[in-house]
């Protein structure tokens, strides 16, 4: 398994155990991991880096997970 599928897949579990075992709500879950990944980018990137990066995220075609949608709150 190549590090961008390790990785990613790592992400993916903890995130599912945090939603699912431990009742944290999926808005919580995503805005902490975009919170996290946008202050990497930010310490990594140049300023113009960064807000290419910003628009590449913005504009990233996304397919949702095929999993059931519950609310918690």
């Amino acid at each position: 398994m190549d590090d961008h599928t390790k990785i990613y897949k790592e992400f993916y579990e903890h995130a599912m155990r945090l939603m699912n075992d431990h009742q944290k709500s999926p808005e919580l879950v995503a805005g902490t991991m975009m919170a996290i990944a946008q202050r990497i980018y930010k310490t990594q990137l140049n300023d113009e880096e960064y807000e290419e990066m910003m628009e590449v995220m913005r504009n990233a075609p996304v397919q949702p997970y095929n999993i059931k949608k519950v609310r918690l709150n």
